[in-house]
């Protein structure tokens, strides 16, 4: 897999939008307009890509000594072999060569347990965001 990162009108950041609009949208029933939001276009997006076909996207915000992990989400033909796992060590990584001191996420609680397999640890209480089930977890390097 090949790992891209970009912002703005990027050609990465409109195939981060295709496959979040597939998933978040299409299939979790996620209404477009808390979907979309101004912090497309700000903020970094990565896109894993399988011949040149985008199947695995997360955005970040970053700050100055942590990032917040955003809109992750893998196309459902490419789920459960490694894509999600791979961008995302990638993105811990790239924020360790930056150094950044942690990373943060809010997961959809069905997610919880894969990102338990990558070192998060949840806080906090459940909460609902866009309808679905969410919890605060934090990594710190």
């Amino acid at each position: 897999m090949i790992i891209k990162s970009g912002n703005g009108a990027s050609q990465v950041n409109m195939d981060a939008l295709l496959i979040r609009d597939t998933v978040f949208i299409g299939e979790q029933g996620i209404d477009p307009a808390l979907e979309h939001d101004q912090m497309d276009y700000e903020r970094t997006h990565f896109v894993g890509y399988l011949e040149q076909q985008p199947v695995v996207t997360g955005r970040i915000n970053a700050n100055q000594n942590s990032w917040h992990l955003e809109r992750v989400a893998t196309l459902k033909n490419y789920r459960g072999r490694g894509f999600a796992q791979e961008l995302l060590k990638f993105i811990m990584d790239q924020a360790q060569k930056q150094g950044i001191q942690s990373v943060d996420l809010n997961a959809q609680m069905s997610a919880q347990s894969f990102y338990f397999k990558l070192g998060f640890e949840a806080f906090g209480q459940p909460f609902y965001e866009a309808g679905l089930e969410h919890i605060k977890m934090h990594k710190n390097f």
